[in-house]
């Protein structure tokens, strides 16, 4: 649990190497590669392998472990360590970059991630309103994660770049029904039902599920060509 999420930071940093250093991870070359949507996918996954830095690493105030200590005081007891592994590992160590190799064939899965993200940092941004703290994920919510959303519908989506800003929309649907997952399992364990372990498996069912939800989207955008020129 302590390893985990600086193994994602050497991911990310090879990444970003790759990402702003070479053009091997733009789909088309001749365009602007914050335009491309391969290029674009890759940076998302990246985006969230920093946020999990900041969640389970050290965040902006030097705590350790922010996040799941700040479960632990909002359901009274912290879930073990399988469902927080379950839950990020799958989502993106796997989602996400998976979503980025396949943005090649399916360009509609750029917007794969940052519709996770964008519900993400809405969750972020309002619990630290309320929390009265930064701790746990904020900084890169409102740093990394809200820029890309915005620049999903400003820089990427629309008719001149080939696809409507309707589509990033029913991304953030498919990130919301992941955080419902998410959030839908919590009463089960405040109330003893089941544990973590069942929780981090439950959330591999979420994840699948979604997953499949983001590829159907992305394929349906690509194949049907009426639904291309409304999404």
């Amino acid at each position: 649990m302590h390893v985990w999420p600086w193994m994602g930071l050497g991911a990310a940093v090879v990444l970003l190497i790759l990402l702003f250093g070479t053009d091997w991870l733009q789909a088309d070359k001749a365009k602007s590669r914050w335009r491309d949507p391969a290029w674009f996918a890759w940076l998302c996954a990246v985006a969230y392998m920093l946020h999990n830095v900041e969640e389970y690493g050290f965040d902006a105030t030097g705590a350790v472990l922010a996040f799941p200590n700040m479960m632990e005081g909002l359901m009274g007891s912290m879930p073990a360590w399988t469902f927080f592994l379950c839950v990020n590992l799958s989502l993106v160590w796997v989602m996400g970059p998976l979503a980025a190799v396949l943005s090649r064939r399916y360009p509609a899965l750029a917007f794969a991630m940052v519709g996770v993200e964008g519900i993400n940092c809405l969750t972020h941004l309002p619990g630290a309103i309320a929390l009265g703290s930064i701790s746990g994920g904020f900084v890169t919510a409102l740093c990394v994660f809200l820029p890309l959303a915005v620049w999903a519908f400003v820089g990427v989506a629309g008719k001149q770049f080939g696809f409507a800003r309707t589509l990033p929309l029913k991304y953030l649907g498919v990130g919301l029904i992941y955080h419902v997952g998410l959030f839908a399992n919590m009463p089960f364990f405040i109330n003893g039902i089941y544990d973590g372990n069942v929780m981090g498996l439950e959330m591999l069912v979420v994840g699948c599920i979604v997953f499949a939800l983001l590829v159907w989207v992305a394929r349906r955008w690509s194949n049907d060509s009426d639904y291309s020129a409304e999404a």
